[in-house]
């Protein structure tokens, strides 16, 4: 019988206090590895961490931004400190907003862009080093469907999603003589807070009758690939995006 185990892997996971993030740490948990949590929501984090520890496996919390390289590095160090290796880099961390382009600030085209793309590719800059050492990783990039399509409302994200998607590719086929994996997963129509944030109910309800399999995926549907990702079921896939949208996008 084929299964998924983690023991004695390391995984940090940014923006794990809650929806993708929480449920990809709780995931690997069960699958047996130890993790660390990057996030600047300090309270949800401690509650994730919490679960972790129920469930038998060592977990720590930093409270970082991912937007400042100071930040990571010393957290990075820390947790090799602490653990002695880092095996999988999951790059959840990421925020949105609805804007048409008109109304699209400065400030909120940067600020996007900082966190969900500049704070992945410093957490590579500090975790890469240490995977090329041992010679084996494990990178996950969660993007967006919206880089696929674009998002009307939200220039900003999806261009910091696409620009991710991009590095993704650039990548892999630098790291993949390495024996490091790197791959995206792009989410479309997850049920989380964030959704919420953005959308009414009624304009929920108008979302899921556009998806063919007419409902919204959960959190732990996304946990799913990127375990997937992560595992010794996948050894030859690195350099892609995999979308996970109910069939939305191309329907």
């Amino acid at each position: 019988m084929l299964s998924i185990q983690f023991s004695n892997k390391v995984t940090i996971v940014t923006g794990g206090g809650r929806g993708i993030g929480r449920s990809i740490a709780l995931k690997f948990a069960e699958a047996g590895s130890d993790i660390v949590i990057f996030d600047v929501l300090k309270q949800e984090a401690k509650n994730t961490i919490d679960r972790v520890i129920s469930l038998g496996k060592r977990g720590t919390f930093y409270q970082v931004d991912v937007s400042k390289e100071n930040e990571v590095n010393e957290a990075v160090e820390k947790v090799l400190d602490e653990y002695n290796s880092i095996d999988f880099l999951v790059n959840n961390a990421g925020i949105t907003s609805k804007f048409s382009f008109t109304e699209l600030s400065t400030q909120a085209w940067q600020k996007t862009l900082s966190i969900n793309l500049t704070g992945g590719f410093f957490c590579c800059k500090a975790v890469v080093p240490i995977m090329i050492d041992q010679k084996s990783g494990r990178i996950v990039f969660i993007s967006s469907g919206s880089a696929i399509t674009g998002s009307g409302g939200g220039a900003h994200y999806a261009s910091s999603k696409g620009a991710i998607n991009s590095l993704v590719r650039a990548l892999s086929r630098e790291l993949a003589p390495h024996n490091i994996l790197v791959n995206g997963i792009a989410p479309r129509n997850i049920k989380t807070g964030i959704l919420g944030d953005i959308y009414s109910e009624k304009q929920l309800k108008n979302l899921t009758k556009r998806i063919p399999i007419k409902r919204l995926a959960t959190p732990e549907e996304i946990a799913n690939v990127a375990l997937f990702l992560c595992s010794n079921l996948c050894t030859y896939i690195t350099g892609q995006i995999i979308l996970v949208d109910g069939g939305r996008t191309f329907a």
